[in-house]
């Protein structure tokens, strides 16, 4: 599932980058397009470098629960590892997001709205390749360590 993480990511933000690039064409420039490649190549590699660990605890966890006798096991372990990730990424930012604000004084519901606003975007943004990449890679696998034994 990390190996997943890292190939959704990367996917995830070359479709970005040729949007932007595709916009960015209007702007004409060099500094925007160096600008724009640095800045998806940094997110890139920072988003995998957290999404990665974060989805080979929770891969780890779902085959634990998905029992390998259950039809299509691999595709439900592959969804759940998934749904697990973007679970534990929410509580994480959300938890973040008040101890932070609780440490400055700003207002507590303000920054719970505003970090739950981030991961909505961020699940709608991304969860388009990153479920049925999940499913695949799931399927993958159970055929991968059926074909072992």
């Amino acid at each position: 599932m990390a190996l997943t993480a890292v190939g959704v990511t990367t996917l995830y933000y070359l479709f970005v980058g040729v949007g932007i690039l595709l916009i960015g064409v209007g702007f004409g420039g060099e500094s925007f397009f160096t600008n724009a490649a640095v800045g998806l190549l940094s997110g890139a590699l920072g988003l995998s470098a957290v999404v990665a660990p974060l989805l080979f605890v929770t891969g780890i966890v779902a085959w634990r629960v998905v029992p390998p006798s259950q039809r299509y096991s691999g595709a439900i372990g592959g969804l759940l590892a998934m749904a697990l990730a973007y679970l534990v990424a929410g509580a994480l930012v959300v938890g973040l997001a008040a101890v932070s604000a609780v440490a400055t004084g700003s207002p507590l519901v303000d920054s719970v709205i505003g970090s739950s606003s981030i991961i909505v975007v961020a699940f709608l943004a991304s969860s388009w390749i990153a479920l049925p990449a999940s499913i695949l890679t799931g399927t993958l696998y159970e055929r991968a360590r059926s074909a072992a034994k």
